[in-house]
């Protein structure tokens, strides 16, 4: 019955739209990372930037993972985080049908739900930088130093 119980604790929550502006945190920078296991840009996009997510909260930079996929496909999210290795870091599956709420809650207008997506939030919960379609990982890591200062 534990194994149950902690299989249950670790699976990957599913949260309502509604719950997208609470995904940052006013205290310290962060990055919320949107992908989805239908998008293949986020397939090839996981491996380049792997080591630079799983860096950045040893610096203080928390890092979500923000898959907007259906709730049914929730084992399949997380099998995708399984398979590239980014079980270790936090992840959500956002029930969002209509990614305007989504875009509105980040802070940045000229998203519209391309995916993948990478926003840096300073220590403010402010969105300093967004990231549209695939990310760079140097340019990511410029990001989160310009916050960290």
């Amino acid at each position: 019955m534990g194994a149950l119980i902690a299989a249950l604790l670790a699976a990957m929550p599913v949260r309502p739209v509604a719950d997208a502006g609470k995904l940052v945190e006013a205290g310290k920078p962060a990055v919320l990372h949107f992908w989805a296991t239908w998008c293949g840009a986020c397939k090839e996009e996981f491996p380049r930037l792997r080591r630079t997510l799983l860096a950045l909260p040893g610096r203080g930079v928390p890092v979500t993972l923000v898959s907007i996929d259906k709730p049914a496909d929730r084992a399949k999210a997380e099998r995708m985080l399984a398979q590239f290795k980014l079980s270790a870091l936090p992840a959500v599956l956002l029930d969002a049908p209509d990614p305007a709420p989504v875009a509105a809650a980040v802070g940045e207008p000229k998203w519209d739900g391309t995916l993948p997506a990478t926003f840096v939030f300073d220590s403010h919960g402010k969105l300093s930088k967004s990231f549209i379609g695939r990310t760079d990982a140097r340019a990511l890591e410029a990001a989160v130093r310009k916050v960290l200062q």
